[in-house]
């Protein structure tokens, strides 16, 4: 399983690259937007990165992938890294080389993570501005997308028994329970809070203790605004973020809310445009854990797919079905009468800010009912022709 040459078990099946894929656009193009659509997920709270692996059948595989990494495989990689540095003019080398990635599934997982990390990016304060005005419409297109693909986990058992439901409702409950926890207009009060005590304690505040609070605007500055709790605490959050985020219906975002750094995550992403030193590691320290803790539950779940495969399907069902409760587009809003926020590094106020809470509720007079519709219909309308597209293909 760690060889760098030759096939690698559970990795190479009939989806894999063939030699033609490597410079194939369509193939290119749809693994950029697997990777696209799985970088959304992991920015929207509710919506599970697992499930689009699951939509877009490659959940097997990635774990299959993922699981075969560790110190020795690493390490042959790396050396055949040096080797292509070394001999750069040698097409031969780099040709090995590629092939190699290709062979193992990296080069696979690396078209995957490089559109996730153009959508997490990209999209980061566009998903910020959607969920902040069009919340009900957001929610409605993803609401359909993921009531269409409930069927694809289901078409992948081998059979279903009474005990199998079982496992299908526990993983209803487990996802029900997790939105039931996490109240996002709790989380947004704890930092309009924490902003407002801000405010009123720099009130005599030094410039450059503004510039770091900010963030500081300076390219690559470092103002030193993470502790080393902080750091220590990302990445242990990181680790578990990823954990949650590739079963089905729970929510690597929701994970973050829970933990309460999903706005410090946002807000580091969104500063990208002007990067410090300060964001660049506190984002690095978060991918660092967000590995660790990829390869060590990919195993885990390799584990358990391999002697409970039915059962562990059930379950993600069940899971992927009770992400529709976080996912329903209507819910309870509250009204703050003053929000605090951080605005172009200045603390601002909101008044009669309307947040939505994590109870559902029937659609009122107020709620766009007929666009909400619409982007559902779209929803299901994508995933449907996705499903059908993939069934074709398997005929084929």
């Amino acid at each position: 399983m760690s060889s760098l040459s030759g096939n690698t078990a559970g990795v190479n099946n009939s989806n894999d690259e063939t030699p033609h894929d490597l410079s194939s656009p369509f193939s290119l193009m749809k693994e950029l937007f697997m990777g696209f659509c799985l970088g959304v997920a992991n920015i929207i709270p509710g919506v599970s990165g697992g499930t689009f692996l699951l939509v877009f059948g490659i959940y097997e595989r990635v774990f299959a992938i993922v699981n075969q990494i560790n110190v020795r495989f690493l390490g042959r990689l790396a050396g055949m890294s040096l080797s292509v540095f070394r001999h750069l003019g040698g097409k031969g080398t780099v040709q090995k080389f590629i092939v190699t990635l290709r062979a193992t599934g990296l080069l696979f997982l690396m078209k995957l993570a490089l559109g996730a990390g153009v959508a997490i990016v990209g999209l980061s304060s566009l998903m910020k501005f959607l969920l902040l005005n069009h919340f009900s419409v957001t929610y409605a297109l993803f609401f359909g997308l993921i009531l269409v693909s409930v069927v694809i986990p289901i078409k992948m058992m081998r059979r279903f028994s009474w005990g199998h439901f079982v496992f299908l409702l526990l993983g209803v409950v487990l996802t029900v329970m997790v939105a039931w926890m996490v109240n996002p207009y709790d989380k947004i009060k704890m930092k309009s809070d924490a902003l407002e005590r801000q405010s009123l304690a720099g009130v005599t505040a030094s410039a450059d203790t503004v510039d770091k609070e900010a963030g500081g605007e300076r390219f690559l500055s470092f103002t030193g605004r993470y502790s080393a709790d902080e750091y220590i605490f990302i990445g242990c959050a990181g680790a578990l973020a990823i954990s949650a985020t590739v079963l089905p219906g729970i929510s690597g975002s929701l994970v973050l809310i829970l933990l309460g750094v999903y706005f410090d995550v946002i807000a580091a992403i969104s500063a990208m445009r002007t990067p410090t030193l300060d964001t660049l590691s506190y984002l690095g320290v978060l991918g660092l854990g967000v590995v660790a803790g990829g390869i060590l539950f990919a195993r885990l779940v390799s584990y358990v797919l391999a002697r409970f495969y039915n059962a562990t399907m059930a379950f993600l069902t069940g899971l992927m079905i009770g992400s529709l409760y976080a996912l329903w587009p209507f819910k309870e809003v509250v009204v703050m009468a003053r929000q605090f926020i951080r605005e172009d590094g200045q603390i601002r106020i909101l008044e009669n800010v309307h947040v939505q809470t994590n109870i559902n509720v029937l659609p009122g007079s107020e709620d766009p009912l007929a666009a909400v519709l619409v982007f559902f219909g779209i929803g299901c309308v994508v995933m449907a022709g996705f499903i059908k597209a993939e069934s074709g293909k398997e005929k084929a």
